[in-house]
């Protein structure tokens, strides 16, 4: 039987309150500050105070991102809390801590300090959950930008990792002629199989893309690196949509594609944008997961 913790939530959005329901129907027991009372399920437990949430915690869950500024902790559900980082670490000792994409700063302190710090956004099983809301995110910024069905259009996808790859299935499944863009032999040969046809990255880019229809009317970059420069991006028909996916620096050049008259979308944090329920459920699987490792906070 799983051991139940209590655990202390400090602030986070939507997908948090998912994640509280979910972590009390697994039997823990939730201290939240920074997340609005009416919000949450009744079993719930909302402090007037962090110290308060802290007080009796044995696992403290940090909201993704743990801070937007590297200073202060993520409070976007209370705009009158305030917490910086340096003033919560003290009151971390002795207790379990769990964070989205935390600081390094903050996660070299937590070590110096002996503070058993994971960082739930590197797992892998939040990477492969969060490849589900993140593609039906993109489908939806697609349908919201074109004038057209997907039915029937043109459709690149650049990247065939997790998310690329169920990408261009549903693209696919939606009738959208689809080319996928990678580097490996065998993700070229995956998209084959899947109905897709397949372009291999080179170095030499020009080329790659020269391959793709004129009739190109969207996009999907998935790779982090700035393979789509003004050169590429001069290719493309000027009514071609271009939606990032991808994390810094992206592989579009947006200014760019801006001064081309193309239309460039940043598609950031779509699980949270798009489905924060479930993006909740699946932090929730992630962190319950994370707990059951023991060596993850050695």
């Amino acid at each position: 039987m799983k051991q139940p913790y209590r655990i202390a939530v400090l602030g986070g959005d939507q997908r948090q309150i998912a994640m509280v329901s979910e972590l009390i129907a697994q039997s823990h027991s939730i201290d939240t500050w920074g997340l609005p009372k009416d919000s949450l399920p009744q079993e719930a437990h909302p402090c007037q105070s962090w110290e308060d949430a802290l007080e009796k915690s044995q696992v403290v869950i940090l909201p993704l991102p743990v801070s937007q500024d590297g200073v202060r902790l993520f409070l976007p559900m209370d705009s009158d809390a305030v917490l910086r980082l340096d003033i919560l670490l003290p009151f971390l000792r002795g207790k379990r801590v769990l964070g989205g994409r935390v600081p390094a700063h903050f996660l070299t302190a937590c070590k110096q300090n002996h503070i058993p710090c994971v960082d739930y956004f590197d797992s892998e099983i939040l990477q492969l959950k969060n490849a589900l809301p993140t593609a039906e995110g993109a489908l939806e910024i697609a349908m919201h930008h074109l004038p057209v069905v997907l039915d029937g259009v043109c459709a690149a996808v650049i990247g065939y990792g997790r998310i690329g790859e169920l990408l261009a299935q549903k693209l696919n499944a939606l009738g959208a002629d689809v080319t996928v863009f990678a580097r490996r032999s065998e993700s070229l040969t995956k998209a084959t199989l899947a109905h897709c046809k397949g372009i291999r990255l080179t170095e030499n880019r020009r080329h790659d893309f020269s391959a793709l229809s004129k009739e190109v009317r969207i996009i999907f970059n998935t790779v982090p690196a700035r393979l789509l420069d003004r050169s590429i991006l001069e290719l493309l028909p000027r009514n071609c949509i271009l939606i990032e996916l991808a994390s810094a620096p992206g592989g579009f050049d947006m200014k760019a594609a801006e001064e081309l008259g193309m239309r460039a979308v940043l598609g950031s944090a779509l699980p949270g944008k798009y489905a924060p329920e479930s993006a909740g459920m699946i932090l929730a699987q992630t962190i319950e997961s994370i707990l059951e490792e023991d060596s993850l906070f050695e």
